[in-house]
């Protein structure tokens, strides 16, 4: 449990404020860049920094942060292509705050040349000047931005925020913008490299939520345009929120405290002074006053709170706490992930899943040398010993063999977030490339995360082949090949490469510090078909008289894991038919006798010889490889087969006199 006494406040600015922006802005005056993208988490909750003075309002949206930060400046404009242009000038009372708005749009008008400064000479005149101070200010983007432009080259410090910057500079991949979009382009640019905005020490904040739906001419390093990342809240923050949430300010806890002592003080001596009372009203009438805080039990616990909401940033974190008050349900753990897979599945459905892991290793019968690899991998995360843990890993073999299951059981085990990543190409210019943005921020904030990459060899493939896609594919590849070489990404997030072809898969991609461990999940041996049997009906409860699965295992070899899985889940139903309550003998050998499978000897046989052939370590080949190599080389059935026996053996990772030797 967290002591309330051992959590440090955050900090009053954001770090990516003070480091993004001020450290380029030096006291206020433009030492760096002028001109800032912001993109991010721009929709969050942040800490006041005002909270000393604003008791009811300890955390904020990110706009009225921007209005605080922005504060001293002499004039404070919002711009949107929905609402247009209006002021936001800080001030906590309501009625200074609506003056210094009229004050503001008023000196807006003269810089912005569009009030007549000098008295009409007749009435007709002076009522036109009149109606026009009176028209609101222009909401399009070709008519709005010049007039802004405008005040920044004539007045000093001046604060220019543009929300959702990409619907007014937006990214074109096929180069064809509207003129409007091009000049709006051009004239931010210009913003960025003028001297005379620079010098009165004027700023611009561009918003986003991903970067790259921003023009790229604009993040160029020659643009001289800051990108600033905004990202989810660290575990540090969001404990001081859930905390803030939970029990209330620090003030809040201390009155709390302060009134558990008094009234112990006053049951002890119920003929103490008045002035105990006096107190104890006092302070209740305080903690009446301050914001209300979710109800949470006795035994709540912070921590699993902390490390369950990771991803999420505070307004999620927030609905799951509405949720659970409006259901009247305490606040645990189970609700909390349930609605962190809900929350977040809607926000990146289209490009990932959230999974919760249901099995952990002792729950998959057989593949004894890839759990005792992957029991290695979760000890390294559970110690957070990150040299041991693989940059990237590749899993290779027919399908069926439980390429799936050991990776849920890996997520289970090292008590990591679980991730199936979805194909993020689309048919729509330019979406294609915010979907992988999408999906590599997703990953930063959900990690530590273990990645599912299923069917890898269908994602972006072979750089090689011929695509026609105007370079998306090319784009897409180098921002997956930079973000898997990150370096401080090892030990956070652990992505897994799925795959019966890995002769497709782009080299780079496999190559050790992308995919450091490369292992072949090939089809069970006989014993191992035997384990599996049993795992499978402990695993559905399914009632069996059966003890012994070596005879039937017998009867499906050759079959795959999930064949296996299959085949019992189907007795079970000829068990039912059969008027019996339990699966027997009867009913597995006619589920056995029923079963067709789903794949040609010869597919397994290629990706079999495939897997081994771009193994990356020989003690974690199956013991069996040599039997393997033996029967698919007597075979003979895979078409290019000869050729990739002999890759093998020249490789030496099977020696060829082993396969020789004659069965």
């Amino acid at each position: 449990m967290t002591k309330v006494d051992e959590v440090t406040a955050p900090p009053k600015v954001p770090p990516w404020f003070t480091e993004g922006v001020t450290a380029k802005f030096a006291n206020g005056v433009s030492s760096i860049s002028s001109v800032f993208l912001l993109h991010g988490d721009v929709t969050c909750l942040v800490p006041n920094p005002l909270a000393g003075s604003e008791t009811n309002y300890p955390y904020i949206p990110f706009h009225a942060l921007l209005e605080r930060v922005l504060s001293k400046w002499n004039m404070v404009i919002f711009y949107n292509i929905a609402s247009g242009i209006r002021f936001a000038p800080y001030d906590a009372d309501p009625e200074e705050r609506a003056q210094k708005k009229k004050e503001m749009e008023k000196v807006f008008r003269e810089a912005a040349e569009i009030v007549v400064e000098e008295a009409p000479k007749d009435a007709v005149a002076a009522a036109k000047a009149g109606l026009a101070a009176k028209r609101q200010l222009p909401r399009e983007p070709e008519l709005a931005l010049p007039l802004i432009e405008k005040v920044l080259r004539k007045m000093d410090r001046v604060a220019v925020v543009i929300e959702s910057a990409h619907s007014i500079v937006p990214e074109s991949m096929s180069g064809a913008l509207a003129p409007n979009e091009r000049t709006n382009i051009e004239r931010i640019r210009t913003w960025a490299q003028d001297a005379r905005v620079k010098k009165r020490s004027n700023i611009v904040f561009l918003l986003t939520d991903l970067a790259s739906k921003a023009s790229g001419e604009l993040r160029q390093a020659a643009c001289r345009i800051g990108e600033v990342f905004i990202p989810r809240p660290d575990p540090s923050e969001r404990r001081w929120y859930i905390i803030r949430q939970t029990k209330g300010t620090l003030r809040e806890q201390e009155i709390e405290r302060e009134l558990v002592r008094l009234r112990e003080q006053f049951a002890d001596d119920a003929t103490s002074s008045s002035d105990v009372q006096r107190k104890i009203k006092a302070l209740e009438s305080e903690l009446k006053s301050m914001p209300p805080h979710f109800e949470a039990p006795d035994d709540f616990d912070v921590e699993g709170f902390v490390n369950a909401t990771q991803g999420m940033n505070l307004r999620q974190i927030l609905e799951v706490f509405r949720s659970a008050a409006q259901a009247k349900r305490p606040i645990d753990i189970s609700f909390v992930k349930s609605k962190k897979r809900e929350i977040l599945n809607a926000e990146y459905g289209d490009v990932m899943e959230l999974v919760e892991p249901q099995w952990g290793l002792d729950e998959i019968g057989g593949l004894e040398k890839p759990k005792a690899y992957f029991a290695s991998v979760i000890d390294a995360c559970r110690m957070g010993e990150k040299r041991l843990i693989p940059q990237g890993i590749t899993i290779m073999g027919p399908p069926g063999t439980g390429k799936t299951a050991l990776l849920e059981a890996l997520a289970k085990g090292a008590q990591f977030n679980f991730v199936k990543m979805k194909n993020a190409r689309s048919m729509w210019v330019g979406m294609s490339e915010e979907r992988t943005e999408r999906q590599i921020l997703g990953l930063r904030a959900l990690a530590p995360v273990i990645v599912m990459n299923d069917e890898a060899d269908l994602g972006e493939a072979n750089r090689d082949a011929p695509k026609g896609d105007s370079g998306v594919s090319e784009r897409i590849m180098q921002a997956w090949m930079t973000f898997l070489s990150d370096p401080r990404i090892r030990g956070q997030i652990i992505m897994v490469n799925c795959t019966n072809r890995p002769d497709r898969m782009d080299a780079a991609m496999k190559r050790s510090g992308r995919s450091d461990d490369r292992l072949p999940i090939l089809m069970p041996q006989t014993e191992e078909l035997a384990a599996i049997f049993r795992v499978m009906f402990r695993r559905y409860d399914i009632p069996t008289d059966i003890v012994d699965f070596s005879t039937y295992a017998i009867l499906v070899n050759g079959r795959s894991g999930a064949d296996v899985e299959s085949i019992v889940l189907k007795s079970f139903r000829f068990a039912r038919e059969l008027g019996k309550e339990k699966v027997d003998d009867e009913a597995l050998i006619g589920s056995i006798e029923d079963f067709i499978p789903s794949a040609s000897q010869a597919d397994i046989d290629l990706m079999t010889l495939l897997a081994i052939s771009e193994s990356s370590s020989r003690r974690l080949l199956p013991a069996n490889v040599v039997e393997i190599m033996r029967d698919i080389k007597k075979r003979n059935i895979v078409v290019g087969g000869a050729e990739l026996i002999a890759q093998i053996t020249a490789r030496n990772i099977v020696p060829a006199y082993e396969i020789d030797v004659a069965a």
